[in-house]
């Protein structure tokens, strides 16, 4: 087994872009890779934006601390978390499980009432916290 150590020194942050395109398989891969991140009771409460685009990835880099990675990358994905967990936004989740699974909704419905249960009593900024290290452990699976 590796030393832990040596796994820690291989990661580094990339500090410049080589300019050339990452192919779109490869993009798609990660994306997959990230839709199936675990997250807390499975909501993954945050969507992923793929730029390519040089005058939005410009428009971008002011915000971004102006990074030049962000426009010499191919492809920027940005992980925009909920500001809230919402009624609406965990039945559509649930929802979606159902019909994407072929269940019968019975099963889900106790993890379903759950969730809004947990979720509910916290604050927005609790929520917010919540969501974004749900997108960091998806984040982290993608590299």
């Amino acid at each position: 087994m590796e030393n832990i150590i040596d796994l820690l020194n291989w990661r580094y942050a990339a500090k410049r872009m080589t300019g050339e395109k990452v192919v779109d398989e490869k993009i798609n891969t990660i994306l997959e890779a990230a839709h199936l991140a675990p997250s807390g009771i499975g909501l993954q409460p945050y969507e992923i934006i793929v730029i390519s685009d040089p005058d939005i990835k410009k428009q971008i880099l002011p915000i971004a601390m102006d990074q030049s990675v962000v426009t010499e990358s191919s492809h920027l994905l940005v992980f925009a978390v909920w500001d809230e967990y919402t009624k609406e936004r965990i039945d559509h989740v649930f929802d979606h499980l159902i019909l994407k699974r072929h269940s019968e909704s019975a099963s889900y419905e106790r993890q379903r009432h759950f969730a809004k249960q947990f979720f509910g009593n916290m604050s927005i900024e609790e929520n917010f916290h919540h969501a974004a290290k749900q997108a960091n452990i998806a984040l982290e699976r993608t590299v």
